[in-house]
């Protein structure tokens, strides 16, 4: 069987929230027992290290939730039908989990559908196993495109249908969706019941309207690569909707087709007239391109609107060819360009405050004309917080612990929201003793970051990414691993999140327990560790200041 399917099916769903998608959002057996189970947590129950509950728990939990589990458990993580309940009722914020113990949460006024689709999110992450968190979610897209074909296939057809279209279209994802579900064989199958546990097909496994309405979020946050035949301009379109680690990922099928010399002038051709925000993406990937995208950056500095990037892209080439090791000042006026450029991008894309903050680190706040034609209305977008010099900054509390390790080692520190995963870096660095000697990674809701100098693969600017906007929330948690090699993982929790008028302005530590591990030690040959000193660790700390 062929299917002639698309990556896009004919009928496109509208993301409007009808009274029937809060209905069969609300009443879908996912969202069901979590209610159940938190009814059942109630004041309180033990959890592991790693947020879940223990093993010896898993069968009373079951029995709340009027389901089987298995007789032993190594993990409640292994038993979908706890488990899946469980994370959808953190993500939902209706389980709030410490670090040693959950307990029921205030029930949140939040429309059922977002509620909803925060749960589904969660869970998709939970069942992808890959690095990205993109397995379980490209399996669901590629399984509902198929359903919602003009000429859907038989059912005992469809994993032949998945499989042809999952490798026509995604064939760089195809290992991520075979990991996912922890099954060995493409999972179509798990993601089926999926599907029908979420709502988003019925008991003839037809696929509802929230099923159409799933399908549309997960073409917008994990849309199918490009064609090779887009044009530049609907490439820049898709590409400034992505997260940075997803540029490349989705621009690849698209530049493959193109000499590189050429992929460049139609990029920037296409960011002359384009918003900034598509300008900045445009910018990034033909930087990207190296030296044949040399006689494209010469034509774009004749621009107006893309001069000021290509001489600083432009002076680079200059520096390398020169050898200097000081390289050239950039005009001022270009950076004050740059600044209105990079905070206009921002103001449409995340808002006013993230736009303030944008412009205040690039020194634009109080500079003269910068000649950028959306300065007028980025000042216009920004005149409230600029007369009350600024949004309100809230203190995260942050406990910062090195897993698998014992006796426990962790630290707690306070830092503004604004501060950078960069910064965070910083901090982690210093809270712990490392010697930044070795290569690092963030990885937020299944999306990794890291320093782009350092090039590693799949990985967004952990530059550009604001703690205050990757854990919004009390409960939120990431993780940050040091060293790939001996891979020293440290579990972030977002304990608290403290309103005041007098924000930290740099990072302070509040307390810690457990000396500090020696890197690049090896068994056998001893080590020694760092003790746990929160005056010694304050007085390095006054040195970093993070935004």
């Amino acid at each position: 069987m062929a299917f002639r399917g698309t990556p896009v099916a004919a009928f496109v769903c509208s993301l409007v929230v009808t009274s029937e998608l809060r209905q069969l959002a609300d009443g879908c057996l996912l969202v069901t027992r979590a209610r159940r189970l938190v009814d059942w947590v109630g004041e309180g129950k033990p959890v592991t290290p790693k947020g879940v509950l223990r093993p010896v728990d898993v069968a009373a939990a079951g029995t709340a939730l009027g389901v089987t589990v298995p007789a032993w458990v190594r993990t409640a993580a292994d038993v979908e039908v706890v488990h899946r309940p469980w994370v959808a009722a953190e993500a939902i914020g209706w389980l709030r989990v410490s670090a040693n113990r959950a307990v029921a949460d205030s029930a949140t006024e939040d429309d059922p559908v977002q509620r909803w689709w925060a749960a589904v999110r969660a869970v998709l992450r939970t069942e992808s196993h890959d690095d990205r968190g993109r397995g379980a979610p490209i399996l669901l897209r590629t399984l509902l495109t198929v359903m919602t074909a003009q000429s859907p296939p038989e059912m005992k057809d469809i994993p032949e249908a998945v499989h042809e279209l999952l490798h026509y279209f995604d064939l760089g994802d195809a290992s991520a969706v075979y990991s996912a579900f922890r099954r060995s064989v493409m999972p179509v199958d798990a993601g089926l019941e999926l599907l029908g546990e979420v709502g988003a097909v019925d008991g003839d496994r037809r696929v509802t309207e929230l099923g159409r309405w799933m399908w549309q979020r997960l073409l917008d946050e994990w849309p199918p690569p490009l064609s090779p035949d887009a044009p530049a301009s609907a490439v820049l379109e898709r590409l400034a909707t992505l997260p940075g680690d997803g540029v490349w990922r989705q621009a690849g099928p698209w530049l493959a087709e193109r000499e590189m010399s050429k992929a460049a002038a139609e990029l920037l051709d296409a960011a002359a007239t384009a918003p900034p925000a598509q300008r900045i993406v445009a910018v990034d990937v033909v930087a990207g391109l190296g030296e044949a995208a040399l006689p494209a950056w010469q034509q774009a500095a004749e621009v107006p609107t893309l001069a000021a990037h290509a001489r600083l892209v432009l002076a680079e080439f200059e520096d390398e060819d020169e050898d200097e090791d000081e390289p050239a000042e950039p005009d001022p006026a270009d950076l004050r360009w740059l600044a209105v450029e990079y905070a206009a991008a921002a103001l449409a894309v995340d808002g006013p405050r993230e736009a303030f903050l944008v412009l205040r680190e690039r020194g634009g706040l109080d500079a003269p004309g910068s000649g950028h034609p959306d300065e007028a209305v980025l000042r216009d977008g920004l005149a409230e917080l600029i007369a009350a010099g600024g949004p309100p900054i809230p203190t995260y509390q942050l406990k910062i612990t090195l897993t698998r390790v014992r006796p426990p080692v962790w630290r707690r520190v306070r830092l503004p929201a604004t501060a950078t995963l960069d910064e965070l870096h910083r901090v982690i660095q210093i809270v712990f003793d490392w010697d930044d000697d070795h290569l690092h990674v963030f990885t937020v809701d299944g999306r990794r970051y890291a320093d782009p100098f350092f090039g590693l693969e799949e990985t967004a600017d952990e530059f550009r990414a604001r703690l205050g906007r990757l854990a919004p929330n009390a409960g939120s948690a990431l993780t940050y691993v040091y060293d790939l090699g001996d891979r020293w993982e440290h579990r972030i929790l977002v304990e608290r999140i403290i309103e005041t008028e007098q924000p930290e302005t740099s990072a302070v530590c509040v307390g810690g327990q457990g000396d500090a591990p020696e890197e690049d030690w090896f068994p056998g040959c001893g080590r020694d560790a760092t003790p746990f000193d929160l005056a010694a660790i304050n007085e390095r700390l006054s040195g970093t200041a993070p935004r």
